[in-house]
């Protein structure tokens, strides 16, 4: 099916209303003419009964009834239209107009109403009439029966005419309606244009364009503000992308070119098998890095896909976090810095996803704390919460709040030229975070003079 325009649509819409709008007005319009037409019909009709009792009223005697015929003729003189006959009970007709005769089925009621009144059709003529039962005024004298119909031609020719204006107007009032329809239809899409035409600047060079929602209309605000926010979120994704694919390049440029002069220097020369052996153990070293940094990078790209399902088991954190101080015992000791352990808890979720985000943590913590320092690992557990927080402490010096907001980021390192964290590519803190998300927890960080501070809160059942 064909996919019509915005302005096509609402000018049918607008052009199918006003139908019917008109459609409604133009049946109210013919239902009060049709009834003010019979109205004055009836009136007609009325009019004549009345004249037509008084007459019989004053029948009292032979010779009036004698009369009666003659003055009922002049009495419908100028009234050509009008038609009457006059019959007594036993079916003799007193008086009918010539040429005329009543139909079978008009009602006979002794006090006519507007209800009562019958209206048919003789070829292309019609006619409303009554049929009435009226006494005389002599007393003894039989009721007669009066029949009266008028012909109302005039007023079905008048109708005629009036519907033929009723479907002019309409036929016209349609046309405008559409065209009027069109042309509001199309103004009022004007910022929608607008809008497109701003967006159709937009490029991966050009993502700074925003829509202007302020001016926009209210209709429209809230979707100028959300494709605003998009932009914005594409223009973020974009740099980060960018940043992404120079650090990648930075980052997988040193091992190999470290490889590759190793290599080109082995070959340089003959060596003997102690030599080659030193080279093949320093290339090891390089491949094991890379080997790293690409499990690193897989396991992201895992987590950005949804791909990254954190298990169901029950995790002790407290006996893993003294595992952890274990292990790094002789790294801490030879830095000259003491880990203490606090706290206990339990989360559900995968414990060795779990323990390399407290790992990540935790050499990060060694590794920035100065000789003599102390890195502290809390576990907070409230009664009246559903969190287990966890907390790294390490003191030292305080990160520059402009460096908070990005400290989670792929590659991102405060200082390049510090020693390299347990990753050795600066993605341990973003495969923190991605861990913690997968399991519906959050992480945070403050930093000041004293010390520095990461938060990690995971619900006790995921």
């Amino acid at each position: 099916m064909l996919s019509r325009s915005i302005t096509f649509r609402l000018a049918l819409l607008f052009s199918l209303s006003f139908l019917l709008l008109l459609a409604g007005i133009g049946y109210f319009l013919n239902r009060s003419v049709e009834s003010h037409l019979a109205e004055m019909d009836w009136g007609e009709i009325h009019g004549k009964w009345q004249l037509i009792r008084n007459l019989i009223e004053e029948l009292h005697n032979p010779a009036d009834l004698a009369q009666f015929p003659r003055l009922l003729q002049d009495a419908l003189v100028g009234h050509p239209e009008l038609f009457v006959a006059v019959t007594d009970p036993a079916g003799h007709i007193l008086f009918t107009t010539p040429g005329f005769s009543f139909p079978h089925r008009l009602k006979v009621a002794q006090t006519p109403s507007f209800s009562s009144m019958t209206t048919w059709h003789v070829g292309e003529h019609m006619f409303r009439g009554i049929g009435t039962s009226i006494a005389s005024g002599q007393t003894g004298y039989p009721r007669f029966t009066v029949e009266i119909a008028l012909e109302t031609d005039e007023h079905r020719h008048f109708l005629a005419h009036f519907h033929r204006l009723l479907l002019t107007a309409l036929v016209l009032g349609m046309t405008a309606a559409a065209g009027l329809g069109w042309f509001i239809a199309k103004r009022g899409l004007l910022p929608v244009r607008d809008m497109a035409a701003v967006a159709r600047k937009i490029s991966v060079s050009h993502l700074g364009e925003r829509l202007d929602a302020e001016s926009a209309p209210m209709e429209l605000h809230d979707l100028a503000t959300a494709f605003n926010g998009m932009l914005s979120r594409l223009e973020d994704s974009f740099r980060r992308l960018n940043d992404f694919s120079s650090d990648i390049a930075h980052e997988l440029r040193t091992p190999i070119n470290n490889l590759m002069i190793q290599s080109q220097v082995a070959l340089s020369q003959a060596r003997n098998a102690e030599q080659y052996q030193e080279i093949i153990a320093s290339n090891l070293e390089e491949f094991d890095r890379l080997a790293r940094m690409i499990a690193n990078m897989l396991f992201l790209a895992k987590a950005d896909n949804g791909l990254m399902i954190a298990g169901r088991e029950t995790v002790d954190l407290g006996t893993e976090i003294e595992r952890l101080a274990e292990y790094f015992a002789p790294f801490a000791e030879d830095r000259k810095v003491t880990v203490v352990t606090m706290g206990s808890g339990s989360v559900t979720g995968d414990r060795i996803m779990l323990q390399r985000a407290i790992a990540n943590l935790l050499s990060n913590a060694i590794t920035h704390t100065p000789p003599g320092g102390e890195v502290r690992v809390r576990l907070i557990n409230e009664a009246c919460s559903s969190l287990l927080q966890v907390q790294v402490e390490n003191q030292g010096t305080a990160i520059p709040v402009g460096h908070l907001e990005r400290i989670f980021d792929r590659f991102y390192r405060l200082d390049p030229a510090r020693s390299p964290a347990l990753d050795g590519a600066g993605l341990g803190l973003a495969i923190t975070k991605s861990i913690v998300e997968a399991h519906n927890g959050s992480i945070g960080v403050s930093s000041d003079s004293h010390a520095t501070i990461f938060t990690i809160a995971l619900p006790v059942i995921i």
